[in-house]
């Protein structure tokens, strides 16, 4: 944002042209990564009466962020992958947490009777929720945690704020390892807990609720697996009536 005819403009003269007009080089998601904060600004000014109304802000479309990751790919990630990206891609793939959530898990907000894990924070309110925690996390966690009780649950060093903010290299590693297209990213895990809960479930609001959507045009985007059932539906309907409408041409 600093480099584009945005800084040092007063907000009130910021307009959807000025906003469509801007050319900030980078990959959708990182491109997109600056619209948002732009976004929260403009919104805060508003919320603060800076300003009366914000432009819209529109988002780049992110290719791939919506695929699945099907159990013989998933095998074959976790196969090459290296730690810490190996258990990051497990947690979202189980709790379908956005990768910056499981970034900031703290031990002590792991509820080891209930099994769950508490987000206490995130961009809206509803991302302060409870997600549960599968066998396989249950696993992992218990390595992780073995000999602490508190603190970050992936620390770093190098960080600023004291732990991981990233596993984009070793995942495009072992995508690349894998054998696997560079359409698929680490956000697609996110999508594949939501398309499988809604699947198994049916449940949009329960959705919506672990994975802390406020939008349910968002969440919808999980429902195309139950048209799955629909479509076989249809076609063992077809196949029942079919020697029927065969006979009915002979006659």
């Amino acid at each position: 944002i600093r480099s584009t005819p945005l800084m040092g403009m007063n907000l009130d003269r910021i307009t959807t042209e000025e906003l469509d007009s801007l050319a900030l080089a980078g990959s959708p998601s990182y491109v997109n990564q600056a619209l948002r904060t732009l976004r929260r600004l403009l919104g805060k000014a508003v919320e603060w009466k800076v300003i009366a109304v914000a432009p819209a802000v529109k988002l780049m479309k992110e290719v791939g962020r919506e695929l699945t990751i099907e159990p013989e790919t998933e095998a074959k990630l976790l196969a090459v992958a290296k730690q810490p990206m190996k258990d990051v891609l497990i947690l979202i793939q189980d709790t379908g947490m956005r990768p910056e959530e499981v970034f900031r898990i703290r031990i002590e907000n792991i509820n080891w009777n209930q099994r769950l894990i508490f987000n206490p924070n995130g961009k809206t309110r509803a991302a302060r929720r409870h997600v549960p925690i599968s066998e396989r996390m249950l696993d992992l966690l218990m390595v992780r945690c073995a000999d602490k009780r508190e603190g970050w649950l992936f620390p770093s060093r190098r960080a600023k704020g004291g732990h991981l903010t990233t596993v984009a290299k070793q995942f495009r590693d072992a995508r690349s390892e894998a054998g696997l297209p560079g359409a698929l990213v680490l956000y697609c895990a996110r999508h594949t807990f939501g398309t499988a809960a809604y699947g198994a479930t049916g449940n949009l609001a329960m959705v919506m609720n672990v994975m802390g959507h406020t939008d349910v045009r968002t969440a919808m985007r999980y429902q195309h697996p139950v048209l799955d059932s629909v479509r076989e539906a249809i076609d063992q309907r077809n196949l029942r009536h079919k020697p029927r409408h065969n006979e009915l041409r002979i006659q």
